[in-house]
């Protein structure tokens, strides 16, 4: 392999050199919508962390007292006053940390043998590669697929040393224009192209048909199918399960005013573990799930780890690669519960009206209701065959007149969709996380400027 050192006369060939704090965190927190968060190794004030603040007049003066200083790092991705999985607040990149002496041409080489884009900027770590897939601001609903294309791109350079723990969103990477310590290096990089990749982009790219174009001569079924390939990639999988527990999780929460009732708090902490176990590092779970137990139950500190050690042995487990058989099939090691049974755990302490907020923690009957009532609303031709006086109280047509220009079950998604706009979140984000295509995003979010 060739040298992983990029050297200032090789990054010369691209756009822009990477080689000061102020140009790595432009990079990444364009249009800044949360809070980065710096930290400093072994800080002689001992002010190792910093929160840099949307619009905050003193980010220049920070960053530019940390020009050659020793192991400083800094968070991809913004939040709303810490970096945990539930405060994230807008997705910037996906990264994966090659720790080996494979050089980016390597990187290039082996992404181009796999048909998968190459990343938008490197860094030179000092003893490997950072390397960045810039993303549109993401809010925090698409997680789940943010995840899987993290996984993905780790499994893929996985030959050159991708390391697997660098894989939550939560994640520190060296910052550029530091020192790494252990030998000295400086921490360089190059922007490759720069380009900032939508969320259906970079999924369909990375875990839908793996970059394979459509020919001169496709017909509409050939678009169709991309289109369809694109939906599948974004669509449901284990990770946004268990992002959908976790918020039912909170929510259940916040209705006890962030206070879970006694004789429940356990099982409330061991499933947060179960749910975060697919977004975290096992290195993460047992300060994440300590966070946990300090804003929502009155537990001993003791018993955190409790509620942690089971999910943090299975999820050492997963990232070991250890499998499990589980309904006849070799799978991951991190814990799977039936949608019953996570409601038979929570059923005493949700509410009844509580109860249609929630998404994954519901009865087996409930969701059964939800579904029927969907494949009613995608069918209007099955409809069609009924008589005509029963088209007003059954499946979408019972909800299809509001005189307000959209159905009264879409109506939630409407006002989700308009809080998005208002955030200043593009038309195709927000189709992607209302389920809607953008012609309707325009329409309902016509009047937010």
């Amino acid at each position: 392999m060739r040298s992983a050192r990029l050297s200032h006369t090789a990054l010369g060939q691209f756009a822009l050199d990477l080689d000061c704090p102020q140009t790595h965190f432009d990079l990444l927190h364009h249009d800044q919508r949360g809070m980065a968060i710096l930290w400093q190794r072994g800080d002689a004030s001992g002010n190792r962390w910093v929160k840099l603040r949307p619009n905050d007049p003193a980010i220049p003066d920070i960053l530019r007292a940390r020009e050659g200083i020793g192991d400083t790092y800094i968070t991809p991705n913004e939040f709303d006053g810490w970096r945990a999985i539930r405060l994230l607040r807008s997705l910037r990149a996906n990264y994966v940390d090659i720790d080996s002496q494979a050089s980016l041409y390597d990187v290039l080489d082996l992404l181009a043998t796999q048909r998968m884009p190459g990343p938008s900027a490197v860094l030179q770590s000092g003893r490997g590669l950072h390397l960045y897939w810039l993303l549109e601001s993401l809010p925090p609903q698409t997680l789940p697929v943010w995840q899987r294309i993290q996984d993905a791109l780790i499994r893929a350079l996985a030959p050159l040393g991708a390391d697997p723990a660098a894989k939550d969103c939560t994640r520190l990477l060296r910052l550029s224009g530091t020192r790494n310590t252990k030998n000295g290096e400086e921490v360089i990089g190059c922007v490759l192209d720069g380009h900032r990749w939508s969320l259906r982009q970079l999924a369909f790219e990375v875990l839908g048909t793996e970059g394979r174009g459509i020919r001169p001569t496709a017909t509409v079924r050939d678009l169709r199918a991309k289109r369809q390939a694109q939906d599948r990639a974004m669509q449901g999988s284990i990770y946004a399960r268990w992002h959908l527990v976790f918020q039912d999780l909170m929510r259940i929460s916040n209705h006890h005013h962030h206070a879970i009732p006694k004789g429940h708090r356990d099982k409330w902490l061991f499933l947060c573990g179960s749910a975060l176990s697919w977004f975290t590092h096992p290195q993460g779970i047992e300060a994440e799930i300590a966070s946990l137990g300090r804003l929502h139950t009155d537990l001993d500190p003791s018993d955190y780890k409790d509620a942690s050690t089971p999910n943090l042995k299975r999820a050492l487990d997963a990232a070991a690669g250890k499998k499990m058989t589980w309904q006849g099939q070799s799978v991951d090691a991190r814990y799977r519960f039936r949608r019953q049974t996570l409601y038979d755990w929570m059923q005493p302490i949700i509410p009844a009206d509580l109860l249609p907020s929630l998404r994954a923690i519901i009865p087996d009957g409930l969701a059964s209701e939800r579904r029927t009532e969907r494949e009613a609303a995608r069918s209007p031709a099955r409809e069609k065959t009924r008589a005509p006086r029963n088209r007003a109280i059954e499946g979408r047509y019972a909800t299809n007149y509001t005189k307000t220009g959209v159905r009264s079950d879409n109506q939630e998604k409407r006002a989700q969709a308009q809080a998005m706009r208002a955030q200043g979140l593009s038309t195709r984000d927000i189709a992607v996380v209302c389920g809607v295509g953008k012609s309707t995003v325009d329409r309902w979010c016509k009047s937010v400027p």
